[in-house]
């Protein structure tokens, strides 16, 4: 059985009709049979919220599959929308840890982004480089799937096991569980923190695994990763000033970093993200896994916004055969006039080589994930 994430197909679902394939748990289980009618609207955002799955086999088979104006979606299409679904599913687990079913529902996502195809990396990577960051009010379960994100991405690249990978990506997902409200109240206030916040900052990851533990969790891997996700080599970090911190930890330490430099918040300024890729790399001293995550999102990331030696204002969409030469997708001409539609280029292209970055704010022309990529 081929389980794929019921946000793939949630567009079919219709409140009074019958499900036209069972609704599936993370492991097969059958939870809702085909067949079932849900009456509320909200009911089936509720199975989404929860992350449940659908037989790819049974979705094929629907009768109506061929029919006009009724045509199945492709399964690989619209990876923004199931990006919608976790950042809503991430930010409804981080506010209820516990709940009974907590540590199951961050292991079933933890388990969807590690099944995240290579074909999506450079989506993913928009998706986190353009997030908007005015969102305040989302900024705790974003930050928390980004850097999640970023984790399957670079440990993929460097090789490591599912095993890793799994207990790497739910720590990430978990790291700050023990100063969500704070955090929360952090990405909107302009002045320092206080005392009181930096006490409560400097405890979080140990209240973070303390709360993982009450919840049922011994993976020591994860567990261990949480507690000394702030703690450097040498004993630079806290809360415990741990000597020799475990590697997941020191990849979750690189990315967090680097995803809290180029996100913007209330009392602090966003910074470039090839500037803050260049930043860590400098801070980490030259440390292996700060330059698997910047060879994994390239100098250019993409959702990056360039000038041409065109004189064009374009967005990076792809990662190039080199990290300076990335494909983009031009939004104005040469004399900044607006695009009817993004035309790509490819920047390897002497015509066409990246001449600088933009700020956001430069760039009068916004385009989304959905309008660049199948």
């Amino acid at each position: 059985m081929e389980l794929i994430s019921l946000d793939q197909v949630f567009r079919i679902l219709r409140p009074g009709v019958p499900l036209p394939f069972g609704v599936r748990d993370a492991k097969g289980r059958l939870l809702l049979a085909k067949g079932l009618v849900v009456q509320e609207q909200g009911k089936l955002y509720d199975l989404l919220n929860r992350g449940m799955y659908v037989d790819v086999d049974e979705v094929e088979r629907r009768p109506s599959v061929h029919a006009p104006g009724n045509a199945m979606p492709a399964l690989t299409e619209r990876l923004s929308v199931r990006w919608e679904a976790c950042l809503r599913k991430l930010g409804l687990l981080l506010r209820a840890p516990g709940s009974p079913t907590f540590l199951d529902e961050v292991r079933d996502l933890a388990a969807r982004m590690a099944r995240l195809p290579e074909g999506h990396t450079d989506q993913l990577i928009f998706l986190i480089v353009r997030h908007d960051y005015r969102q305040t009010e989302r900024y705790v379960e974003a930050h928390s799937l980004h850097v999640a994100t970023l984790c399957h991405l670079v440990s993929r690249r460097l090789g490591w096991t599912e095993s890793q990978r799994l207990s790497l990506i739910g720590a990430a997902l978990t790291m700050n569980l023990g100063m969500v409200n704070l955090q929360a109240k952090l990405a909107s206030q302009r002045t320092p923190p206080s005392p009181q916040q930096r006490a409560e900052i400097h405890a979080h990851p140990t209240v973070s695994a303390d709360l993982l533990r009450a919840a049922g969790l011994q993976d020591q891997d994860w567990l261990r990763a949480v507690e000394q996700h702030h703690e450097c080599p040498g004993g630079g970090g806290y809360p415990r000033q741990v000597q020799q911190p475990c590697e997941l930890s020191q990849l979750i330490r690189f990315i967090d970093a680097f995803t809290a430099k180029h996100s913007v918040r209330a009392g602090r300024a966003k910074l470039a993200a090839h500037q803050a890729a260049r930043d860590l790399y400098a801070q980490s001293g030259g440390n292996p896994l700060a330059a698997a995550l910047i060879k994994e999102c390239g100098i250019y990331p993409p959702g990056c916004y360039v000038k041409l030696a065109s004189g064009e204002t374009a967005v990076v969409t792809r990662r190039g055969a080199t990290a300076k030469e990335p494909l983009v997708a031009a939004l104005t001409n040469g004399v900044g006039e607006p695009l009817s539609r993004p035309v790509q280029r490819d920047t390897a292209v002497p015509a066409r080589a990246i001449v600088g970055t933009l700020a956001e704010n430069a760039v009068m022309v916004h385009v989304t994930a959905d309008q660049l990529y199948d």
